[in-house]
């Protein structure tokens, strides 16, 4: 930068002029004087932008509906919910996901869940290694969930579904269902995915989780399925065997023997009496 000269001035007769060496600081004061008294621009407020409004969603199961099933049944003894707030929160999700909205499709859902975990208290299958291998499984691939999820391929074809369903990636994958494919071509399908998914480079654990594997460092399967995936695994059964579509928009206990046929399990008199307790409270009619 070139220096700025400044004429000296004249000396005064007598000696130094008194203001010379007040000179700087009165025109730092000057300069301040001028800049702070200049009209500043008026700061004008933007006009306030209306926050968006908090929707809130009506629940489909509240959690004070949830308290009055509880019931006693002719072999189980008292039978009542057990569910977090958060597990009743996706409970509603799944719910409105899978398209379960009705007071007779919910009550249904219910009474299999209710029946199969005693309301939420074992969201895996009880019994020993013994006792799963009798029946073709693991303790790994044991039944899991509010359906109880079972088997190492109904693992994988329920992993492929979820990748297939939430990671937009991997939207186009191939699903097969186990109601009408084998073994082979739901592991084929799986194993696909996988490969699909390392080549673009996602991070699918969330879901690859689901399956067991007795050499992972963290929890897979059944037990993860229990934690990670409870009411999504029975909501997923619910649309792939078709339970919507099979049953009659008429309420009824024909209904509840027609799910029970399809979710497999035993015990359709409990299920039947699970599912007369909860449709009044769902559908308005119970008083209490």
């Amino acid at each position: 930068m070139t220096e700025r000269t400044v004429p000296i001035k004249k000396e005064r007769p007598g000696g130094l002029d008194p203001l010379l060496p007040l000179c700087p600081l009165l025109a730092v004061l000057v300069a301040a004087i001028l800049f702070w008294g200049r009209e500043r621009p008026v700061q004008q407020e933007l006009p306030g932008v209306p926050e968006e409004p908090v929707v809130q969603v009506e629940q489909l199961v509240t959690a004070e509906q949830l308290a009055r099933m509880t019931y006693t049944d002719s072999s189980l003894g008292e039978l009542k919910w057990t569910l977090t707030e958060a597990s009743v929160e996706e409970l509603n999700r799944v719910l409105r996901e899978y398209g379960i909205l009705s007071a007779e499709e919910i009550s249904q859902f219910l009474a299999q869940a209710a029946v199969e975990t005693a309301g939420g208290k074992w969201l895996t299958e009880l019994g020993d290694e013994d006792y799963f291998r009798s029946y073709g499984y693991t303790a790994g691939t044991r039944g899991a969930g509010f359906f109880h999820l079972t088997f190492e391929y109904g693992q994988m074809a329920f992993s492929t579904w979820m990748m297939r369903r939430y990671v937009p990636e991997l939207a186009e994958i191939t699903y097969m269902n186990p109601t009408c494919h084998g073994r082979e071509e739901i592991r084929a399908a799986y194993y696909a995915a996988l490969r699909i998914a390392a080549n673009l480079g996602l991070d699918i654990s969330r879901y690859t989780r689901v399956v067991f594997d007795p050499q992972s460092p963290v929890t897979t399967g059944a037990d993860y399925i229990s934690q990670a995936f409870p009411w999504e695994s029975a909501g997923y059964y619910w649309k792939i065997t078709g339970i919507g579509e099979a049953i009659s928009a008429t309420p009824g206990t024909e209904n509840t023997d027609v799910v029970s046929k399809l979710v497999g399990g035993g015990n359709w008199q409990s299920r039947r009496e699970a599912y007369l307790a909860y449709y009044p409270v769902l559908s308005g009619q119970s008083q209490s």
